[in-house]
């Protein structure tokens, strides 16, 4: 019986490759997938920005926010309209369960199967794929979204440790989102700490405590920030907590990797903001990139300015709420956005650098 050699294998079910999978089936819906998936289903949520008739999966979007609210280390609001653009959030549970049991069925071309991935091998004629249970595989490509162990000194993390709640009474504002606030004086020489929420009625909401260190997850201590949180804001407010949500993203640039028949995708492939951490969109637009075999190429510049953050992270943690509430308060909100998406000019990016603090990046170029 001859050997079945898929067009292309993807190995990893989480967000970029199934967004490989569905922009591959759209450009041409009869070539051969196998998905490869370690059956990983952890609750997560996926937020990003984007132009209103863009269309970033728009009908699995369950909440839009129109505002974003940033709030000074000195407690002030500083609240935009971010329009033409709009902040959006999908959760994993309703992702997962579009593609595994609407999308993948319907499409007779995709193999699914459950199996961690032991090793690739490179041949002339394409790809041997050898899985932890001894399965042998055989495709023209793989798309590998398994992370890239960082060989970057000092490291910088962005740990999250939040809750979804529902307070007693209607006193969120649902129309506006919280990207920022470090209003509580947590930060440290060894973390930048602010709060994010996302309120998704009048009385439900997630929020988050996020943490930029380069230690480990530190989840009693997180838990403690987070309730001081509360008590500052919301101390005489009855609430219940519906669930948690908890995570880690490493932030950095992945080395990069010729590319051949075995290319990386998601984080391992640079396609997650490494001053940031955000992601979706960013794999997005990959996906549909390899889908008509093209490569996504931010300029270069990009890079120098997510590694100029960075190294402020790494030298001078205590500065990171400084340096926000200047970028927030001088410069208008969609701008910022858009040079966080890196869809800036490099005019506009001139004029929002000057409004920093130039000698504390000065100093850290020069080191």
């Amino acid at each position: 019986m001859p050997t079945l050699v898929y067009d292309i294998a993807i190995i990893g079910a989480g967000a970029s490759g199934l967004q490989l999978l569905y922009e591959l089936t759209q450009a041409n819906p009869e070539q051969k997938i196998l998905l490869l998936d370690s059956g990983d289903r952890s609750a997560k949520s996926w937020c990003f920005w984007e132009n209103k008739d863009a269309s970033c999966f728009p009908f699995l979007i369950e909440k839009s926010w129109d505002s974003m609210l940033f709030k000074t280390s000195k407690g002030e609001s500083i609240t935009s309209e971010i329009n033409p653009l709009a902040y959006h959030y999908i959760s994993s549970s309703k992702f997962f369960t579009y593609f595994f049991e609407d999308f993948i069925p319907a499409n007779t071309h995709i193999t699914h199967l459950n199996t961690w991935v032991s090793d690739l091998q490179e041949l002339p004629t394409g790809v041997k794929i050898s899985s932890k249970n001894g399965q042998i595989f055989h495709a023209k490509k793989v798309a590998d979204s398994r992370p890239v162990k960082s060989t970057e000194a000092n490291l910088i993390f962005q740990h999250f440790s939040g809750k979804f709640i529902e307070f007693e009474e209607p006193i969120l504002d649902d129309t506006c989102m919280t990207l920022m606030d470090f209003s509580l004086p947590a930060s440290t020489d060894e973390m930048a700490v602010f709060h994010y929420i996302l309120p998704f009625s009048k009385t439900i909401a997630l929020i988050e405590t996020t943490v930029f260190t380069r230690s480990a997850f530190d989840k009693e201590a997180y838990e403690g920030i987070w309730q001081a949180y509360m008590d500052l804001h919301y101390a005489s407010k009855q609430f219940k907590i519906l669930s948690d949500e908890n995570g880690t993203i490493p932030m950095g640039i992945p080395p990069v990797k010729k590319e051949g028949t075995i290319f990386s995708i998601g984080a391992a492939a640079g396609n997650m903001k490494a001053s940031t951490g955000y992601a979706f969109t960013r794999m997005h637009q990959d996906a549909i990139h390899r889908a008509q075999n093209r490569t996504l190429v931010s300029p270069k510049r990009f890079h120098f300015y997510d590694k100029m953050l960075l190294k402020i992270m790494q030298k001078e943690m205590n500065k990171i709420p400084e340096v926000m509430d200047r970028l927030f308060d001088r410069v208008s909100t969609p701008l910022i956005l858009r040079f966080l998406d890196n869809k800036t000019t490099l005019s506009e990016e001139v004029g929002l650098l000057s409004q920093l603090d130039i000698p504390l990046f000065i100093k850290h170029l020069l080191r």
